[in-house]
């Protein structure tokens, strides 16, 4: 199930899209499945994942409903021997600019590390609930110290039929995060073609597992190793070190589970 290291590669990396919290989205529906995907997690080498459960319109979980249940699987962590810290966040949908506007000014969102330096942003699957105003809401999060980082647009038709689409929001200050999943083709010939493209024209980009649960989760170390492969060890060491500067920056931010537990009240 796990792929060796590549080359260079630590044993700290951080996995910034993940649904790894039991019982709170569509990811693992026990405790006993988070903690079977939180060992597979240690097992390929990630140190630190950040919970990013759904924030859509069906599923629209806040700050306030999320630190509370990472607070408590950090503590199941903890008595299941686990080395795995996991930090708060949620996979924010913007469908809908001034509704996304108003409840960040709210400050109701749980953004990455449950931090104010970077967010992960995704658009809906149907480009009729795309906004269209979406480069200046790319803008607008710049313009508040934040990092808007887009999720999975390779696996977004409408970024696939029209790259036209994404570009702008990466040239707005957007950065883009591929599924590791999408490379090894377990979404389809589509998004893997994508994937590729998008690493290849798009420099700022982090690679995540998206994990829901151990059947769909190949972890990261088998991205980094598919990224040395096919497009060389300089852009896979760029991925890492990128993802590392995120690590360095959560983790200064919110550096140990009791800061996470008394956030969570």
């Amino acid at each position: 199930m796990n792929a060796p290291l590549a080359a260079g590669q630590t044993s700290r990396m951080i996995d910034l899209h993940c649904h790894i919290l039991p019982g709170v989205d569509d990811g693992p529906t026990s405790l006993n499945e988070s903690l079977k995907l939180a060992r597979f997690f240690v097992a390929d080498g990630i140190t630190v994942v950040t919970a990013t459960p759904h924030c859509h319109s069906s599923i629209h979980l806040l700050r306030s409903d999320i630190l509370p249940h990472v607070s408590a699987f950090n503590r199941e962590l903890k008595a299941a021997g686990i080395p795995l810290i996991v930090l708060p966040g949620s996979e924010i949908q913007a469908f809908n600019s001034a509704a996304y506007r108003r409840e960040f000014e709210a400050d109701v969102f749980c953004h990455l590390g449950d931090s104010r330096t970077f967010t992960l942003l995704e658009f809906s699957w149907s480009e009729e609930l795309f906004p269209a105003d979406s480069v200046e809401l790319i803008k607008w999060i710049r313009e508040r110290n934040m990092r808007p980082i887009v999720a999975h647009p390779e696996r977004h038709h409408y970024f696939r039929q029209r790259p036209e689409l994404l570009q702008p929001l990466v040239d707005a200050g957007a950065w883009i995060q591929i599924t590791v999943d999408s490379l090894l083709g377990n979404f389809g010939p589509e998004a893997k073609v994508f994937a590729e493209r998008f690493l290849r024209t798009h420099r700022d980009a982090i690679l995540a597992s998206d994990a829901h649960n151990t059947k769909r989760c190949s972890g990261l170390s088998a991205g980094y190793a598919w990224v040395t492969e096919h497009l060389g060890s300089e852009r896979s060491q760029d991925l890492l070190d990128r993802a590392e500067m995120v690590r360095m920056s959560l983790m200064a931010e919110q550096a140990t589970i009791p800061t996470i537990q008394s956030k969570a009240g």
